[in-house]
């Protein structure tokens, strides 16, 4: 029997680990209520004193003008709405964090304002709502990130703040009535469940909502139980050339979860399925990809898509989710390969930002002596 032929036949297992793994229990206790993706005044101390070059290939160059971003009421299957306001509110989270940026700090609120007065993401627009979806999560992960990162300034404006937050919080919560939580469905099960679940585990970690905290867990938890013996993820791994690419997709949006858990006091890293595999092994999966695609072969024979290495079109970076791998294991042989893998092989320039990790990771996460020293 082939290995691809083997995984089809898996598929009745793998429904029925994954349905193990909603099961239910109680929901975390949470450790930090109010902190989302990074401790944020530890990470402040870091950037404190860091000298103006280092600092702007960590957060960003600084800049004047944020611009105004008008109201987008719908999403749609076609394309994330808002990506402008969603690169704004990143780059402008990166400033605010290692500057203190008042200029910055107004960008976010005062766009984010703006869409909440305006009733901005409240329809779904074409019939196409699995990728509608998918689109507003997008958005809705750096917005409240951004919306995290500044909302306790003694300038924000309380009356400001509760206007946004009642928004986000419809935002989420509508949402949520239209997951489709049937484990027999591709989407509730692949990359774009744990994209939806890391922006719900986002907003209950800001709330102190553990049951929305409890869905990372959870799709951590799902895709886990599908892992193969190598680390593959069969549902991203069956897309042909773009095998690794989705891989990747994955890997992103729960090592992002992971360390939201962290935040909260819950050790997602060492969590591990049956079989005793952790998220390290679907990491390692990935770089192994990298540097050699043939691995890929038990599961497709097409040359593989690798254009994840370099920026996208509109100033995201698809391996931006690296520098949290990065710094929280320095050292391990695994970091040092997925180093060499983005900024060797990949040429990667700092920082990196996309929405699938929340921000400008490179100002959450890296360690400026080691930028500093070219690491």
């Amino acid at each position: 029997m082939t290995a691809r032929r083997g995984a089809a036949l898996a598929l009745g297992a793998v429904l029925a680990l994954g349905a193990a793994a909603c099961s239910g229990g109680p929901p975390p206790v949470l450790a930090a209520s109010g902190g989302v993706l990074f401790d944020e005044g530890a990470r402040r101390a870091d950037l404190a004193g860091v000298a103006p070059a280092l600092l702007a290939k960590l957060c960003g160059v600084p800049r004047g003008d944020w611009g105004t971003h008008g109201v987008v009421r719908n999403v749609e299957g076609g394309g994330q709405p808002g990506d402008t306001l969603a690169r704004t509110l990143m780059e402008a989270g990166g400033a605010y964090l290692g500057r203190g940026d008042a200029g910055a700090r107004e960008a976010i609120l005062g766009n984010l304002d703006r869409w909440a007065r305006g009733d901005a993401l409240a329809g779904v627009k074409g019939g196409d709502r699995v990728n509608a979806y998918y689109n507003l999560d997008r958005t809705l992960l750096p917005v409240i990130i951004a919306f995290w990162l500044v909302r306790d300034d003694p300038e924000a404006g309380a009356s400001r703040v509760e206007r946004i937050g009642d928004w986000l919080d419809d935002r989420v919560r509508w949402r949520l009535d239209d997951l489709q939580d049937d484990l027999g469905d591709v989407s509730s099960r692949n990359n774009h469940r744990y994209l939806h679940d890391s922006v719900t585990m986002a907003w209950g970690a800001l709330t102190g909502d553990p049951d929305l905290v409890a869905a990372g867990v959870e799709s951590l938890d799902i895709a886990l139980a599908q892992m193969r013996p190598d680390g593959s993820l069969p549902l991203e791994t069956d897309r042909g050339r773009l095998a690794l690419y989705y891989q990747r997709h994955a890997v992103g949006s729960l090592v992002t979860i992971a360390e939201m858990g962290a935040v909260q006091g819950l050790d997602l890293w060492s969590r591990t399925n049956d079989a005793g595999q952790t998220l390290h092994d679907a990491v390692r999966f990935l770089v192994a990809g990298i540097e050699d695609p043939g691995v890929v072969r038990p599961y497709t024979d097409a040359g593989q898509d690798l254009s994840f290495l370099g920026w996208r079109g509109h100033g995201r970076h698809y391996m931006a989710w690296a520098e949290a791998y990065l710094a929280r294991f320095a050292g391990s042989p695994l970091a040092g390969r997925l180093e060499r893998a983005l900024f060797g092989r990949g040429g990667a320039e700092r920082p990196l930002v996309d929405d699938y990790a929340g921000g400008m990771t490179t100002c959450f996460y890296a360690d400026p002596a080691r930028v500093a020293g070219g690491g």
